[in-house]
């Protein structure tokens, strides 16, 4: 807690009088109390910068440090209040309501000129609180108070330090309307009818009643939401459309990179390019009559801010949201609601302390050598896989195994995999006859691996699970995952990977029951537990041009020599990844009988998706 914020003060939250007040003078007397208020808890701060103030660094040196305002993190009406823009304009630039839509954006705002708007409007006005009113307005500048908080504030440009916002302005702002345009364009319903029936994969919310029925949605459904919108509108809208989603997609997922270089940045401008060249398909269907929205007009400032501050994780109100629960509503619970400022600082002072001493244990533990979570060679964390001590499902026959996971050929690539590991090989054409060498396997419903990370600080985690049928789950869990197949494949893209559905986890019995007795395991048998994938059809080269990244599959079908599925055992380590896959949706209409459950049978086309989450967006290309 003490690591990612230090609480300096309340603000009120008291409504004030509104007695004899018209609107224009009730918000301009709001304003000018949020920036008295601001004023007094920073004004250390200030003299701190112009006069410095000695501070003790890491290696025990005392240094005389000026601190500077650098960055103020706000949703957007915070914004407009802070910097004393009009709302519905931009809060760093000087493009008015009606000039949103512009792809280059005009001249920026400067913290100098919005001062010079303000002494000017108070020298011509003097008391006529209207006058000043409206010339600030006729500047784009909200005429609530003749001194803002930062004037005064050493090196700061304060229009300049407000940052880019990914929860407000990308999903709760720009993923909002899409989907509402996306909703207006495929009708509510017929959208909804989409989404309940995509399959369940690892780290994606089921939609079980489609997205018209949430009323209140938090940041963390519209990350969901992101994840699926797409593969519900391939084949029912045109390619323009298609391009222009991709392009606002692909803009939000690159904005979260932890780390950017010119390359990624050029990509988040392409993305941006893509979306002006292609966003008249909205403009034409109807959805939209202009894009003069200051939310996707902020879209044209995130590369100038990265460049600046740095990633966007660094600045984004998600973490301050987070912040607010734990400084005052947690704070609150823990007073006894009456005088409770000094309780709820001594809680949190003392919360602080603690989490101090938390961090500084974990420092310890971390520099001991036997508590190291890495090699002693390498830098990079390797990949690490749990699965359950003991089995969920001991010794179980091969044929109810069949039968239970929906593998008929089990068995047989089952022969072919052991085959591996004999002194004489049996001749392909003779497996069939052939019996197995064992009858029993000890199965698990799951396992969890982290995968390695595309960044240094992150922590993936994923599951992949192999669940039978039963009364309750009529067609099982049967999840798809990306498989190393060849020396090509690599920790991103799909080159020498292949999309399989995991039918059964398993490992093999320590021994061979043979008509002669019990006989000894061959030196390289297998110890790990191993899995039973059945093949989709190869992926191309590359994936479909018209939506960026999606690659088109084929679901396993029976061979009509063989009457076999295509399929393999594989070690859970070859395991790079789990995927979901859209179904090809029909123009006609979603089938009745397809449902979450059993959609992965129900149709034989689909697609990768490559939204699940930002690390799969890394990955799947």
């Amino acid at each position: 807690m003490s690591a990612s914020g230090v609480l300096i003060g309340y603000l009120s939250v008291e409504k004030a009088n509104r007695r004899n007040l018209t609107d224009r003078a009730h918000r301009s007397r709001m304003q000018r109390i949020f920036h008295e208020s601001m004023r007094i808890i920073l004004e250390p701060l200030k003299k701190a910068g112009h006069d410095g103030v000695e501070m003790t660094s890491a290696d025990g040196a005392v240094r005389l440090v000026f601190p500077i305002l650098s960055c103020y993190i706000a949703d957007y009406p915070e914004q407009c209040l802070v910097t004393c823009s009009k709302y519905g304009t931009c809060v760093k630039c000087k493009a008015q309501a009606t000039e949103l839509q512009n792809p280059q954006p005009p001249e920026n705002r400067t913290q100098s000129w919005t001062e010079s708007i303000l002494q000017e409007a108070h020298g011509m006005a003097g008391p006529d609180t209207r006058k000043f009113y409206d010339h600030c307005m006729s500047h784009g500048i909200a005429g609530g108070t003749p001194q803002p908080f930062w004037s005064g504030f050493p090196l700061c440009d304060i229009n300049r330090a407000v940052t880019p916002d990914v929860l407000h302005q990308l999903y709760q702002g720009v993923l909002k309307h899409l989907i509402n345009w996306c909703e207006t364009i495929l009708t509510p319903a017929e959208l909804d009818q989409r989404i309940r029936c995509l399959p369940s994969g690892f780290g994606l919310r089921h939609f079980k009643n489609g997205f018209s029925a949430l009323s209140q949605i938090s940041g963390t459904e519209r990350k969901n939401m992101a994840k699926i919108l797409l593969g519900c509108l391939i084949g029912s809208i045109p390619s323009r459309g298609v391009i222009a989603i991709t392009a606002l997609l692909d803009f939000i997922y690159t904005a979260q990179y932890t780390s950017h270089d010119a390359g990624s940045l050029a990509e988040l401008q392409n993305a941006l390019d893509r979306f002006h060249q292609h966003r008249d398909y909205f403009v034409e269907t109807g959805v939209r009559d202009d894009f003069n929205i200051p939310k996707f007009h902020s879209l044209l400032h995130y590369v100038e801010s990265i460049k600046l501050f740095g990633t966007t994780d660094n600045y984004n109100t998600e973490t301050f949201e987070r912040l607010h629960i734990d400084f005052a509503k947690h704070g609150w619970r823990a007073s006894n609601q009456r005088d409770e400022f000094p309780q709820m600082i001594r809680w949190l002072s003392r919360r602080e302390k603690i989490a101090g001493f938390e961090t500084f244990q974990k420092e310890l533990r971390s520099r001991s050598p036997e508590h190291s979570t890495f090699g002693p060679a390498s830098g990079r964390r390797p990949s690490s896989m749990k699965i359950a001590k003991t089995p969920h499902y001991p010794g179980r026959d091969i044929a109810f195994i069949q039968e239970k996971h929906d593998a008929p050929d089990l068995e047989f690539y089952l022969k072919q995999f052991i085959n591996r590991f004999t002194d004489k090989p049996v001749v392909q054409r003779m497996l069939d006859p052939t019996p197995l060498s064992i009858t029993k396997l000890d199965v698990y419903k799951m396992f969890r691996f982290h995968p390695e990370g595309m960044q240094d600080d992150e922590e993936e985690s994923d599951l992949v699970r192999a669940i039978p049928k039963s009364a309750k789950s009529p067609h099982g869990q049967f999840d798809t995952v990306v498989v190393i197949a060849n020396d090509k494949a690599e920790s991103t893209g799909l080159a020498g990977t292949r999309i399989g559905r995991v039918k059964v986890i398993f490992s093999l019995p320590k021994k061979f029951d043979t008509f002669l007795g019990p006989r000894t395991l061959p030196p390289n048998w297998p110890n790990g537990p191993l899995a039973y994938v059945e093949w989709y059809s190869p992926l191309s080269r590359v994936a479909e041009a018209r939506h960026g990244m999606m690659y088109r599959i084929k679901r396993p079908w029976q061979n009509q020599q063989s009457g076999r599925r295509p399929g393999t055992i594989i070690p859970l380590t070859n395991i790079r990844q789990s995927c979901m896959l859209f179904p090809a949706f029909p123009r006609e209409g979603v089938p009745p009988e397809w449902t979450s459950e059993n959609i992965l049978d129900q149709t034989d086309t689909f697609y990768v998706n490559n939204w699940l989450s930002k690390y799969t967006y890394h990955t799947i290309y």
